[in-house]
């Protein structure tokens, strides 16, 4: 006869043979959750080459800028220097008239008259250049 130690066995022999595993998901002791990884595009050469070539035209903008406004001021104080030019020239031109009206040689007499200085010939010389 089957004990009932030998009943049980079976059972459980039967029962392992429709569960094989008691528990199909199993949770892990310590679970770690990680972010997914973002992919970075890597740029290519010809992105690389446009944004170079980019970043230099606008360098060359900003200096041709600067040099324009540069030749700018310049052409500015240049025409401030010819205006003073010429007024010191105009001012030249009348204080040589002026020379010349004040050293006419009938102003010199009167002056010399007036003076009581009297002319005396024997002591003028004329030259000649």
């Amino acid at each position: 006869m089957a004990t009932s130690e030998y009943a049980e066995q079976v059972y459980n022999q039967a029962v392992e043979i429709q569960n094989p595993n008691p528990n199909p998901h199993p949770v892990p002791v310590n679970p770690t959750v990680t972010a997914p990884r973002r992919k970075y595009k890597k740029w290519s050469k010809e992105i690389t080459a446009l944004v170079a070539i980019m970043i230099t035209a606008i360098i060359l903008v900003f200096l041709s800028l600067l040099t324009q406004v540069t030749i700018s001021n310049q052409n500015r104080q240049l025409q401030d220097l010819q205006d003073r030019s010429l007024v010191i020239s105009m001012e030249n031109d009348n204080l040589s008239q002026e020379v010349q009206e004040l050293s006419q040689y009938s102003r010199i007499m009167e002056i010399a008259e007036t003076m009581g200085l009297e002319m005396n010939e024997a002591n003028v010389r004329n030259v000649m250049r």
